[in-house]
């Protein structure tokens, strides 16, 4: 019987620590996502590199917080199109807005990939 409750307790405490898991990537998604939004919603230039440089200090905290939990993969790939971000703005690029949603797509790739499903599971 103890075995029984000893397992019941060790597997409640796996899914509270997926649980977990999943709301401060969440919560972290936030964050990123408001800094992308600032970024976008910036009308002068000054203001432009001022979110830019909030974006990448977010990221930091992001990668940071995160690698513990994450695959480093994508955070390695998101860390280069975070980056990117700033000579693209510099140099007046076209595909700056495009960038800056394929960061987007990063973080919620991240929160899909760590949400657990019986595909995966199977």
């Amino acid at each position: 019987m103890k075995r029984i409750l000893i397992s019941i307790i060790i597997i409640a405490l796996i899914v509270a620590a997926g649980c977990f898991a999943i709301a401060g990537i969440e919560a972290e998604n936030t964050k990123i996502y408001g800094a992308i939004e600032e970024v976008l919603n910036s009308g002068t230039d000054e203001e432009a590199e001022e979110a830019l440089d909030e974006l990448e200090e977010a990221f930091r905290k992001y990668s940071k917080r995160l690698s513990c939990i994450v695959d480093e993969d994508i955070l390695e790939e998101m860390e280069g199109a975070v980056y990117m971000l700033k000579p693209m703005f510099e140099s007046s690029s076209d595909e700056f807005t495009a960038q800056l949603e394929l960061v987007r797509s990063y973080a919620k790739r991240i929160l899909d990939r760590e949400i657990p499903s019986l595909g995966r599971i199977l």
